[in-house]
């Protein structure tokens, strides 16, 4: 694990990107921990299955009518 101070991290942006993957960069100050940044793989692409298990009723069953039920909690 590298350790920087937070002004070496604020003011070296490159820092985070020379981190290599699944290893952490502990940023202290004054010589106490603050923080810790890791790097992780890349961003996951939103394809259409992605999306319909993210969505809000994308886990309910069929025959679940999900406009009258937020109208039930309107009243």
């Amino acid at each position: 694990m590298r350790t920087v101070t937070s002004r070496q991290f604020y003011h070296n942006t490159k820092l985070v990107e020379e981190i290599p993957e699944g290893e952490e960069l502990l940023v202290t100050s004054n010589g106490k921990p603050k923080f810790i940044v890791s790097r992780c793989g890349s961003r996951p692409r939103m394809t259409r299955e992605l999306a319909q298990s993210l969505a809000v009723d994308g886990g309910t069953p069929a025959g679940f009518d999900s406009v009258a039920f937020l109208r039930s909690l309107k009243k």
